[in-house]
């Protein structure tokens, strides 16, 4: 019976290592988006609102508003927040348990310096939608690159 438990033990640990992994691999395809890259993407804005303050200073809890109408037809599925010139740009990754027509949140990011911050949605279909709102910040907040 001992023998049962660490063997399924030892499974959940590999099984854990490798999401680990699949989360950084995917993680890492976002970082590595640059301002100049997301701008040349050309996504359209249809159906986004951002709600970011222009001007922050204190850069370590600016609230974000985000408001998402996918097309008509369409659904969303997932989402990325990325502040590209962030020492770790990608803030939030959230795939949507149930696809909705519509979506809001609200919350606090953290930001290293002024820059545009990006909402990038992914449609059911595959289609990405995308909008940056740019803020200006006084204080940076990201000493540790975090």
């Amino acid at each position: 019976m001992q023998h049962d438990s660490i063997h399924r033990r030892q499974h959940l640990v590999q099984l854990a290592a490798l999401s680990a992994s699949l989360y950084a691999a995917s993680a890492a395809k976002a970082e590595a988006l640059t301002q100049t890259q997301l701008k040349s993407r050309d996504l359209s804005a249809q159906g986004m609102v951002i709600d970011l303050p222009p001007l922050s200073d204190n850069s370590n809890a600016i609230p974000l508003q985000i408001a998402m109408q996918a097309p008509v037809g369409r659904l969303i599925q997932s989402f990325d927040i990325i502040a590209p010139e962030n020492p770790n740009p990608l803030i939030l990754r959230l795939k949507l348990q149930q696809a909705q027509a519509r979506y809001t949140l609200s919350t606090r990011i953290r930001l290293a310096m002024t820059q545009d911050v990006w909402v990038i949605a992914t449609l059911d279909d595959g289609q990405q939608l995308g909008k940056a709102s740019p803020i200006i910040v006084t204080a940076t907040a990201c000493f540790d690159e975090t």
